[in-house]
């Protein structure tokens, strides 16, 4: 008889990525601080078209200040992008 080894580590691969997106599911609903997180993530997302335009004229304004001082990198570029939108959430 032939052996079917392929679905023992398929089977494995589903039951780690199910664990997976079960704790983040029970971090997120079931803690505080999961349910803080996911309350602010809805609140961005309600009006993420003008986050996202607030987000992008800031980080434009920001980006020609920076670039007559000194070149940007792309680090920098994205860590910006980052910033604004921990801030906008924020106060959001």
């Amino acid at each position: 008889m032939i052996k079917n080894e392929g679905n023992v580590k398929n089977f494995w691969n589903g039951f780690i990525a199910g664990s997976l997106v079960a704790g983040a599911c029970l971090y997120v609903l079931g803690t505080k601080n999961g349910r803080n997180g996911l309350q602010t993530l809805l609140d961005f997302s309600e009006n993420l078209d003008t986050n996202i335009h607030k987000l992008i004229k800031q980080t434009q304004l920001n980006g020609v200040k920076k670039q007559s001082k000194d070149k940007l990198t792309s680090f920098e570029t994205v860590s910006t992008v980052l910033e604004k939108i921990r801030h906008v959430s924020k106060r959001a």
